[in-house]
């Protein structure tokens, strides 16, 4: 099974099949994985032996939060070892979560784009710059 995927954490279908799409359409070798809800994308952290590339969530959704979800992260020593990218993909983008998003260590928050074609053009800034981006976790094994 391919390592490495990149994981979507989002109440919103729509966004689900948007970010399915744009990923597609820039070719990337990455298998996508898509969650409603972060405890869900939670389990899933704590029971694979995948490594994922990148984590992207929103920060309001029902049941835990995007915040939420990371704060467990980072109480999680097997998981905070993995040293996997976390950034936020939210709208609207409010001050005062900005502050506390990256109070939790949280790699970048970028504000959804209205257009696909915008939004596809953000995700492979993201990915590009991650995939240049020489971080602990490249030499897990």
């Amino acid at each position: 099974m391919d390592e490495f995927p990149i994981i979507f954490i989002d109440a919103d279908e729509d966004d689900h099949d948007m970010f399915k799409q744009a990923i597609a359409e820039l070719n990337l070798t990455h298998p996508v994985l898509v969650f409603s809800e972060g405890k869900t994308a939670l389990n899933y952290l704590t029971t694979t032996h995948q490594l994922p590339f990148l984590i992207i969530s929103e920060i309001s959704m029902p049941g835990m939060s995007g915040l939420e979800l990371r704060q467990q992260i980072d109480k999680d020593s097997q998981l905070r070892r993995k040293c996997i990218p976390f950034i936020f993909m939210t709208h609207p983008v409010i001050d005062s979560l900005i502050e506390e998003a990256y109070e939790l260590t949280i790699q970048g928050m970028f504000e959804k784009k209205v257009t696909f074609e915008a939004w596809k053009t953000q995700l492979a800034a993201i990915i590009a710059y991650w995939t240049e981006c020489q971080h602990p976790k490249r030499f897990l094994k």
